[in-house]
């Protein structure tokens, strides 16, 4: 009879384990994402230097994705605010970003970049910084490394691949 109650507590046991090992893996992951926008900037310049301001308006697809709250295929609506500072040897910019999907929730992004240019066959590399939202993405935090090019006629494309995330 002993034996059989210390069968069916090490069972309980390794059943909470593996319970909690499962939510655990469900509260992180990684992605894959692009994003299309148009950008409306407004540029002041003064001898060595310049200041861009303006926004980005767009749409983000998921390429690819561990799990939900990010599924492969879904589609949202990007708009960002943008600052960018440029000087004869430095340039940067900080975005804010807000996406909303179908479902109509929202998920806050912040990126920063270091190097590049703003102008048509410019861009550069920066780092994604995820700071929640509402809805399925509420407490997801994260970061990721992007790759932003400037085309003809105003757009600009940004890939990110490897996005890590997990919930707070």
């Amino acid at each position: 009879m002993r034996a059989d109650r210390n069968i069916a507590t090490a069972l309980v046991l390794v059943g909470l384990l593996c319970t909690t090992h499962s939510i655990h893996a469900e509260e992180g992951g990684s992605f894959s994402m692009i994003t299309s926008w148009v950008h409306d900037y407004e540029t002041i310049e003064r001898p060595g230097r310049a200041v861009t301001v303006g926004t980005l308006e767009g749409i983000m697809t998921i390429l690819e994705s561990s799990h939900s709250p990010f599924v492969a295929g879904e589609h949202s609506v990007s708009k960002c605010l943008v600052y960018a500072k440029k000087s004869e040897d430095k340039h940067s910019l900080e975005a804010h970003c807000t996406l909303t999907d179908a479902a109509n929730d929202k998920f806050h992004m912040g990126a920063r970049r270091h190097g590049g240019d703003t102008e048509a066959g410019g861009g550069g590399a920066g780092v994604w910084k995820f700071l929640g939202g509402t809805g399925k993405y509420a407490g997801v935090s994260g970061t990721c490394e992007y790759s932003v090019e400037y085309l003809a006629e105003n757009w600009t494309v940004n890939t990110a691949r490897d996005c890590k995330w997990h919930r707070q």
